[in-house]
Formats: structure tokens, C-alpha cells, sequence
């Protein structure tokens, strides 16, 4: 259901700027060839089962095509599970897969899976997690400090909320790297995204700091793009007001392993094209590096959730979780850690923010609530683009019979007023080093010293000093401040300075 697609055209809205009306063509295809991307690599329908679970993790007689046909199709499968609370069918897939009919594993396999070491592989997945969810933090909040006082206040609402969220994303990161007594990073010089930049994964465009406008806001979408294509249509209430707020197996080869921190990066920089398709895969990861362990302590397959869940991996100390009254920022749910189920639920938070909660536009589900429902990030983000809501709007004729409608659809609800001038002009991912007037560079050293000051206070939150969160308020009010002051500086006739979000030691 979720792959079918509708040959329908797109409403059309009247858009008062000429830029606007030429990103929303770049929106439309950016969204289209990224949607059919993922469909094509990690698709949203399960492909014809290619291999056992078992053969997938056991066997080493397989070729490296057939290891990364049958990692998408299993990825897939266990995600659709997990993530969406189906333990009980979780606990069938596991005893089908591990049943007692499977052959028995190799000593040289048992030999190799002995000598695994988790520690440094999930390390540098959850690290590249961290990067990714800090990535997005710096251009979210320049757009959002370019913003000129008393205007697009439901523009600055929105941006706002996603910046807070994505802040709240990284925390719960190192709340599961903690879980598998693993010491987060988030202040060194390595955990700094250098602008422009790709993400650390298969993408076609670049992120960047840049002022408020429909290029910067069309960049934000593309980050946060769902990787299903269909989503299900808000329900059309006339004058209804919104509420802001894998193949067969390979020919027989050399015993390979496939296992390895090179091997599992690379199938995700060919394979995954949305942070939600990263978290899924780094889910598997997590769960297959448990099932190892389950399997190194018992001499057996694990055939349920509950064999998972706890213990094997999940060695790190609870005194280092940051608990939801330990922090203090506004939007979503922290989840702490203490074993598979509470990556589940950090995993589903992340995921449904950023592209939506089962299929809905809504970053959970919306009947569970009766107000203050959030959309996903990419949706918020489609609203001030296309200076429409989703709430309100009728999408009956771009609707399937299952109530499916593409994601690429624009908002079509009440107008939501957007001042696309009223941004300060600043250079696009200044430096420090741009900044010749003495004054100037000071103002931006300053400026990294506070956001240095911030991640700092995260840093030792995550080492077991929670209290020191409280500092973030502070540090996030004086970031805006320094930033507006640079904006506000000229550095030539066309563009003024800005923050630059560079390392620095203090």
C-alpha cells in the first residue's frame, strides 16, 4: 500500500514571489527523486525474501550482493516491527527465523563472532548520529536569528521548535550511547559540521548556514524528507482553523564477513538517502550486535523481545541517563536508555519529529490527542514554504481510496503569512577568518565561545553531571543575541556577517 503511487497534478497555489514560485518547482523534483531513491534502495514494501535471518548473520558462503539484499529486506522487516511496538509479531519473526530446523553454525563462524567487537562499530554509527542530529542545530538557528524583530513570528515559531527538537534528538543519542557504556563526544573539534557540508549519508545537496528564505527553508525539507512516499491526508473539516503550536542467494564464494565497520558504513553511504532510513538501519545494527551477545552468553538463538531487551550490550551506567526532569528544554519526549526498548523508544521519537508517526504528517498520532498536535519537521517546513497549513485544507482530490495522499503535496489550508525580505542579508557560511574589522572578529570568536560553552554544558550533562543542562537556557539566549549583532554588521555591499558555529578552545 505504501509504494502505490497517484498520477494526480499538484495544486496550485498563487504565490506572491517570483523566487518562491521557482523553489517550489526545485521542491517538487528534489522530493520526487529523493522518494524514488528510497523506494528503489530500501523499499517500504517488503521484496521477495531473499535469505534467512540466520543465513544472513551465520552464513559465510554468501556473496557481498546477496549480504546487502537480504540487510534491506531484514532491516525492513525488523523496523516495521520494533519501531511500531509489534513485539508479539516480533517474537513469531524471531522464532521462524531461528527455528529448529536451522542449520547449525560453523565453529569458525562461532570463532569469528567471538572476536566481534561492538564497542568500536556503534561508536561510529551513534557518533555519525550525533553529527548528523548537531548538523542540522547551527543552520536552523541562523535562519532563525536572521529573522528581523516583530515579523514571520509563526515562521520563527516553527523553526524554533524543530531547532529545540533537534537539540533534544542529540541528547537521546548519548543517552543510548551511554546505554551500551559508551562515552559520548559532542564538544571536540571532530563532533563540529563544517559548512556547507553533505550528510554522512547518500544525499544529492548541501547544508549550509544561510539567511531566511525559500532556499534555506526548501534545504530543511530536503533534510528532513520522509522516506515513505505516501502519507496519510489530513481530514478536510470546512473552516476548520489550525492550532499552531531482497533476491536469490549469491553463487557460492570464499567464506567472507560481511561484518565489518567499513562494510556496514559503506551499504549506508549506498544505500540510505533520509535520516530516517539511517536510524532504521543503525536500529539493526543495534539489535544484531544484541543477538550476538544473546548468543555468546546462552550457547542459543534468542526467540523474543524479552531475550533482547535487557543486558548484552546494555552495560552502561544508569547514573549517566539524562531523565526527561533532568532537561529543560521545550517539544517532544526524552526518552532515557537501559536496554532495547528504550532505543525503540528514542528511535520512534527522532523519526516520527522528523518525517512523521505512522504514515501521518503528525509527528505522533493525532487520535490520541484532541489540540496541540505537532506537525513532523518536514511538514512544518513545507507550511512556511508554501505560506499555507496543512490543517484545514482539502485534500480529497489528491486522496487514494486508503486515505494515502504523496508527501510532496503542498499545504493547502489557511494562508500562514511569510515576509521572505525581512531577513538580514548575511553571507552564506561565513568564517571567522572573513572578518578583517577588528571589532567584527571579535564579535564572531565570542560568538563560538558561547556556542563552544553550550555543547560543553551538554558534554557534561552526558558524563553524569545533568545539573549543568540548566546552563543551556542561558547559553541559548546569549547565542541569539551575539548572533543578531553580527547580522546586523555590513561586510560589503550586498551581504552582512553572521554566526559561524566554528570550534574553539576556551
Amino acid at each position: 500500500m505504501r509504494q502505490r503511487l497517484i498520477n494526480k497534478t499538484q495544486p496550485q497555489e498563487s504565490l506572491e514571489s517570483t523566487e518562491t514560485l521557482e523553489s517550489l518547482s526545485f521542491d517538487s523534483e528534489l522530493t520526487a527523486s529523493r522518494m524514488a531513491m528510497s523506494d528503489e534502495l530500501i523499499p517500504n514494501v517488503l521484496p521477495v525474501k531473499p535469505m534467512s535471518l540466520h543465513s544472513l548473520l551465520f552464513d559465510s558462503n554468501i556473496s557481498k550482493e546477496a549480504w546487502a539484499e537480504g540487510l534491506k529486506y531484514h532491516i525492513k522487516k525488523l523496523t516495521n516491527l520494533l519501531l511500531n511496538d509489534q513485539t508479539q509479531s516480533f517474537d513469531q519473526y524471531l522464532s521462524s527465523e531461528f527455528g529448529a530446523d536451522i542449520p547449525e553454525i560453523s565453529e569458525e563462524r562461532k570463532k569469528r563472532f567471538a572476536e566481534i567487537d561492538y564497542r568500536p562499530v556503534l561508536q561510529d554509527l551513534l557518533q555519525t548520529a550525533i553529527l548528523i542530529e548537531h548538523s542540522t542545530i547551527p543552520p536552523y538557528l541562523t535562519a532563525l536569528y536572521s529573522i528581523k524583530d516583530g515579523t514571520n513570528a509563526l515562521a520563527s515559531q516553527i523553526i524554533r521548535s524543530v531547532a529545540v527538537e533537534e537539540m533534544l534528538h542529540l541528547i537521546m543519542v548519548c543517552n543510548v550511547l551511554n546505554a551500551i557504556n559508551i562515552q559520548p563526544s559532542v564538544n571536540k573539534p571532530q563532533n563540529y559540521p563544517t559548512y556547507p557540508m553533505k550528510l554522512p549519508m547518500n544525499v544529492d545537496f548541501f547544508v549550509g548556514l544561510e539567511t531566511f528564505s525559500p532556499n534555506s527553508i526548501a534545504t530543511f525539507i530536503a533534510i528532513e524528507s520522509p522516506s515513505s512516499p505516501l502519507v496519510k491526508a489530513p481530514k478536510y473539516i470546512p473552516a476548520a482553523l489550525p492550532k499552531t503550536s531482497l533476491t536469490q542467494r549469491g553463487a557460492f564464494v570464499q567464506e567472507n564477513n560481511f561484518w565489518t565497520l567499513e562494510n556496514m558504513k559503506g551499504f549506508i553511504m549506498e544505500n540510505v538517502h533520509t535520516i530516517g532510513e539511517y536510524y532504521d538501519v543503525l536500529f539493526f545494527y543495534i539489535t544484531f550486535f544484541q543477538i550476538i551477545a544473546y548468543y555468546q552468553k546462552n550457547g542459543s538463538l534468542p526467540h523474543s523481545f524479552k531475550d533482547l531487551d535487557q543486558g548484552g550490550i546494555f552495560t552502561g551506567s544508569a547514573s549517566k541517563q539524562i531523565r526527561p526532569e533532568q532537561y529543560y528544554g521545550s517539544g517532544g519526549k526524552l526518552h532515557a536508555v537501559e536496554g532495547l526498548a528504550g532505543v525503540i523508544a528514542v528511535f520512534q521519537e527522532i523519526k516520527g519529529q522528523g518525517e512523521g508517526a505512522d504514515d501521518s504528517i503528525f509527528d505522533v498520532d493525532p487520535s490520541q490527542f484532541e489540540e496541540g498536535v505537532e506537525l513532523a519537521h518536514y511538514f512544518r517546513f513545507k507550511e512556511v514554504f508554501h505560506e499555507h497549513f496543512y490543517v484545514g485544507g482539502d485534500y480529497r482530490p489528491f486522496t487514494d481510496e486508503n486515505g494515502m495522499m504523496p508527501v510532496s503535496t503542498p499545504p493547502n489550508g489557511k494562508a500562514l503569512p511569510v515576509d521572505w525580505s525581512a531577513a538580514y542579508p548575511m553571507k552564506a557560511n561565513p568564517k571567522v577568518s572573513d572578518y578583517t574589522h577588528k571589532e567584527l572578529y571579535e564579535q564572531g570568536i565570542e560568538f563560538n565561545k558561547t556556542y563552544r560553552r553550550l555543547l560543553d554544558a551538554i558534554q557534561d550533562a552526558v558524563e553524569g553531571k545533568q545539573s549543568e543542562l540548566e546552563k543551556s537556557i542561558m547559553y541559548m539566549y546569549a547565542l541569539k543575541e551575539q548572533a543578531v549583532a553580527l547580522m546586523k554588521q555590513p561586510l560589503d555591499a550586498q551581504n552582512n556577517a553572521g554566526p559561524t558555529f566554528e570550534y574553539i578552545s576556551l
